[in-house]
């Protein structure tokens, strides 16, 4: 299902439940732990006033409603629009907003206006105003690596270089995750002359560089790739006979977000930048991907053309070269392997939880590392019946959960209950804080969750600053 046909699908359903008193506004894709939905945000447009927000609809790739606002949350939203409208409140109805209703969205363009200005007139107070600026602008992943870069160099004019050195280190992490060589070149140089060759060598900034540049490096035959390797000299060969060569040019779609999923792309040389539709803005590149990447991996995990590819891959340099297999191709080898269906189905659970902590309110404002790491802290996805623990009472979990599909209740020892669903996380704070759970963690259905390990976890929260920690206990 493409775009117009997802807006046509959520306008009926939308129809056949309010008819003309609800209208359909921006549709688009969300990012669930499960996969890729299409939604849509839906408004109540009373005459002469401005449009209220009722809430999102959501659908599954074929179409089906898995998520729509009820009648009570839409009553209740027209009586909190008229309440905020009403002028009769007492003089100290703004001492009482909740914390989302009492901060307002700033505008990136309007503070890159103010940071530009105040770096303009270079003094003390004024560079001073700018420092505390340039955080507001580190949301947006697609420029947060300039946006530290420049956060280090007016450091390093302030001559605070312990400081500048840490903005320099995350700047050069985030261009290397869409292999921004250049501007990681930019970096090391400067820093290479500010502590000299030998302690550069022995610097963060010099290991990102080297192995940015090691794994741009081409490969020559299949056996380099990491989900073929081992496998034996003949499959080898029948797979470079059966792999078709194809050459990109800079800007070159070499698989497009939304078409039927039926080809394997693996990189040979060159790179490719992974691009996700969001919802209601424009298309995201969250990371590049190096020679030796398999992708597309949806193309054999099922029929191939009965699913959507869910992502975008578009060739970042000129000169990029890829093998391009059939997808049913590869199904009749891995019927033959089963060692490689396994590792096959093992890449796409990353690359599907890779995009939806790319795309997470929460997790995007994470550097690029900080994410890595929690993906290091995965060791399986399962699932669990009705009535099974996750974490029992008087207990430090073990592990942390993202539930995929399902739901799960915390039973207090009180006797209340608070429900989880999908794509929210379970056992964060306690197992971060090494804390019993007063209670029970219990599935309520058969669940799909994905398996942190508390150890890690908590090891990695230790040794992170405090906005790391606080953004994952945002997450529980």
């Amino acid at each position: 299902m493409n775009l117009n046909e997802a807006s046509e699908v959520m306008q009926l359903l939308l129809y056949n439940r309010y008819g003309t008193f609800l209208n359909l506004g921006e549709v688009g894709v969300v990012r669930k732990a499960e996969g890729r939905r299409w939604g849509a945000k839906v408004y109540l447009f009373p005459e002469s006033e401005d449009p209220i927000f009722i809430g999102v609809i959501e659908t599954d790739p074929f179409g089906n409603l898995t998520d729509m606002f009820t009648k009570a949350d839409l009553v209740e939203k027209i009586r909190s629009s008229v309440e905020k409208e009403d002028p009769s409140e007492d003089d100290f109805g703004d001492f009482f907003l909740d914390e989302e209703e009492g901060q307002q969205e700033e505008d990136p363009q309007e503070i890159r206006n103010s940071i530009d200005s105040l770096l303009e007139q270079a003094t003390k107070d004024s560079l001073d105003r700018a420092r505390g600026l340039y955080p507001l602008l580190l949301k947006d992943p697609s420029t947060r690596g300039s946006v530290l870069h420049e956060m280090g160099l007016l450091e390093l004019a302030m001559e605070n270089n312990d400081l500048a050195l840490e903005y320099l280190e995350a700047a050069a992490r985030e261009y290397a995750n869409l292999a921004k060589v250049e501007l990681i070149f930019k970096i090391a140089d400067r820093v290479e002359r500010l502590i000299g060759v030998e302690n550069f060598e022995a610097h963060a900034i010099y290991r990102i560089m080297k192995k940015t540049v090691e794994r741009m490096e081409s490969i020559e035959s299949l056996s380099e790739v990491k989900v073929f390797a081992g496998l034996p000299d003949n499959i080898i060969a029948e797979l470079e006979q059966r792999a078709e060569v194809i050459k990109l040019d800079r800007g070159d779609v070499i698989i497009r977000e939304g078409d039927p999923a039926v080809n394997v792309v693996i990189i040979k040389k060159g790179l490719l930048d992974v691009v996700l539709m969001d919802f209601g803005d424009e298309p995201k590149t969250i990371r590049s991907c190096f020679p030796g990447e398999f992708l597309g991996e949806n193309s054999v995990l099922s029929p191939p053309g009965s699913i959507q590819c869910t992502a975008s891959l578009i060739s970042s340099r000129s000169n990029t070269t890829v093998w391009r297999f059939q997808g049913a191709e590869l199904i009749e080898l891995m019927g033959r392997i089963p060692e490689l269906a396994l590792r096959i189905n093992s890449i796409k659970v990353m690359h599907q939880l890779d995009s939806f902590f790319s795309m997470h309110p929460s997790m995007q404002d994470l550097e690029v590392k900080d994410r890595d790491e929690i993906l290091k802290c995965m060791t399986t996805i399962m699932t669990v019946q009705p009535g099974d623990i996750l974490a029992d009472n008087e207990e430090i979990p073990e592990n942390v959960y993202l539930i995929m599909a399902g739901t799960v209740e915390y039973q207090f020892s009180s006797g209340n209950v608070m429900p989880f669903g999908a794509d929210h996380f379970v056992c964060m704070r306690d197992a971060l804080h090494g804390i019993a759970v007063d209670g029970q963690y219990v599935a309520t259905e058969e669940c799909t969750l994905v398996v942190f390990d508390s150890e890690k976890l908590r090891t990695f929260a230790v040794n992170s600053p405090a906005s790391v920690v606080a953004i994952l206990e945002r997450l529980n």
